[in-house]
């Protein structure tokens, strides 16, 4: 991976910035199996190629100051333990920020923007938590609830004040118990990512079927039901059919399209340039 400097940031700031493969070949952690396989497999192909700025790594660069702030603590937990459990021909590992053995509770720490909060945009996280719960389970080590503890870094004490649902403090505490229904859908989620990154191991990246839309971050097409004067919709619809049959009904006067986005292909994606889906995109 290049790290540029496109601000021309001190040496100290380019430093702090982690440009280690999270990765060895065959291996993959619990956050990486939360990305698509073509994702995974780009990523793996790619790595020295792949180019990010170091203006956008400062939120990077704070978690793990996070990180590191409650690493050192000391308590009755265990921190920062590692494990891994073969799968197929690779080895699925996760690290975990902390683990109280006497109530048996995994806790991680986060931090995220607050819009993740209000739209309780949990999946990635429960995902995570069930995987390492899974994983544990494997080294005879149970997991009755897990814990996200996140630090909200856009947190408004003014909005929190005047509006009731609104996050109301800056740490915010996501937690859910760990079932054998649970465990038994992340190990199939598991075995099915790891069975799909194998069976493409050897598929040129012209080849690769691309992102799911969830895993795209899409946001499809909308109609929104508009009136003259009014910046905002009346409604926005989800299909041009509804919009019509409402649009006397909420008093529009016409309907605006609004093109859909594949918000993380557009902004988030180190390996767009060598996605098929991505290029198909942009020359359409």
């Amino acid at each position: 991976m290049k790290l540029l400097n496109s601000m021309n940031l001190p040496q100290a700031f380019c430093n702090a910035v982690n440009l280690e493969r999270h990765n060895e070949k065959g291996c993959y952690s619990a956050t990486t199996l939360l990305h698509s396989a073509t994702d995974i497999l780009l990523t793996e192909r790619h790595w020295e190629e792949i180019e990010v700025d170091v203006s956008d790594s400062v939120w990077a660069i704070w978690g793990t100051a996070v990180h590191s702030i409650f690493e050192k603590q000391q308590d009755n937990a265990f921190k920062e333990e590692k494990f891994s459990v073969k799968v197929g021909n690779s080895t699925v590992t996760g690290r975990v920020d902390n683990y109280d053995m006497e109530n048996e509770i995994l806790a991680d720490f986060k931090t995220c923007a607050v819009w993740k909060i209000i739209y309780k945009d949990f999946d990635d996280w429960y995902k995570q938590g069930m995987i390492y719960a899974w994983l544990m389970k494997q080294s005879g080590l149970n997991v009755k609830r897990c814990q996200f503890i996140a630090l909200i870094k856009d947190h408004s004490k003014s909005k929190a004040k005047i509006d009731p649902t609104y996050p109301q403090s800056p740490v915010y505490v996501y937690q859910f118990d760990v079932t054998e229904n649970g465990l038994a859908e992340i190990e199939k989620f598991i075995k099915e990512k790891i069975a799909d990154i194998e069976a493409n191991e050897n598929t040129p990246d012209s080849e690769l079927k691309g992102c799911t839309p969830d895993e795209r971050w899409s946001k499809g097409d909308t109609w929104a039901i508009m009136k003259a004067g009014r910046k905002t919709a009346l409604k926005v619809c989800k299909s041009e059919e509804e919009a019509n049959a409402l649009l006397k009904e909420l008093g529009g006067e016409y309907i605006e399209f609004r093109k859909g986005e594949d918000v993380r292909c557009n902004s988030y994606c180190n390996v767009c340039k060598w996605c098929p889906y991505y290029k198909k995109m942009i020359e359409q």
